[in-house]
């Protein structure tokens, strides 16, 4: 039997290359090209796994083929391409078994299935930078996850509160009270980065100053350009 060329290459190559790739790539140019580089997709355990571009094959064969520890970042979109993806997530997966996780974005994430998650990552005992885009962040306030990120970034995100009309994040739809951002900050002692996008620098700047680990501070200021500090 002919031995494959790739298995005289030692698996610590593979996983370097592998570290650009999505997952499902990855699965699709190296699955069943020879034993020794299946047991190298077994082993390998900093998949970033990108569900917002996905075909629901390849969707189906991630769910199936990796454990929760194998994942290293993950992206889930419950847009037009992908509706209630993430109530499907949740069918193979707790979030809160993603033990390596370091990286979680969500996108268009519906409300219910936000506020599972939300609920279940507090448990990881690991801190995670967690990026919402198009989604409801009113349970940032009602959930106590904020010890847990490292890093939150909003974008053209939603509050469906509106208990005080000074707003902090300000987008085409409706806005995040202050009250409810200094209530997120309160409970974000370990936040190291920090992205929003608001209306107001003033009214923020009181909140800040309760992240005591902050080192990265990205403020979207409407009408005008960003700046960084």
């Amino acid at each position: 039997m002919n031995r494959c060329l790739l298995d005289v290459l030692p698996a610590e190559i593979f996983h370097i290359i592998f570290n650009y790739f999505w997952a499902h790539e990855i699965f699709t140019i190296f699955s069943d090209v020879s034993p020794y580089l299946n047991a190298v997709l077994v082993s390998y355990s900093s998949y970033q796994v990108n569900f917002r571009s996905i075909l629901k094959p390849h969707f189906d064969h991630i769910c199936r083929v990796l454990r929760p520890d194998q994942i290293l970042s993950l992206i889930l979109s419950d847009s037009y391409g992908t509706p209630h993806q993430s109530e499907l997530v949740l069918s193979h997966y707790r979030a809160d078994s993603f033990t390596r996780l370091r990286s979680l974005t969500l996108d268009k994430i519906e409300t219910k299935s936000l506020v599972i998650i939300l609920r279940q990552i507090q448990k990881l005992n690991r801190h995670v930078r967690l990026s919402l885009h198009n989604c409801d962040i009113s349970p940032l306030v009602s959930i106590e996850i904020s010890s847990q990120l490292q890093s939150l970034k909003i974008g053209s995100s939603n509050s469906k509160k509106s208990r005080v009309p000074l707003s902090v994040f300000n987008t085409k739809s409706s806005t995040l009270p202050t009250d409810d951002f200094e209530h997120i900050c309160e409970n974000a002692s370990q936040l190291q980065s920090l992205h929003v996008r608001c209306d107001d620098t003033i009214a923020i700047i009181r909140s800040l100053l309760k992240l005591p680990q902050l080192t990265r501070l990205v403020l979207e200021i409407t009408g005008k350009h960003g700046w960084t500090m």
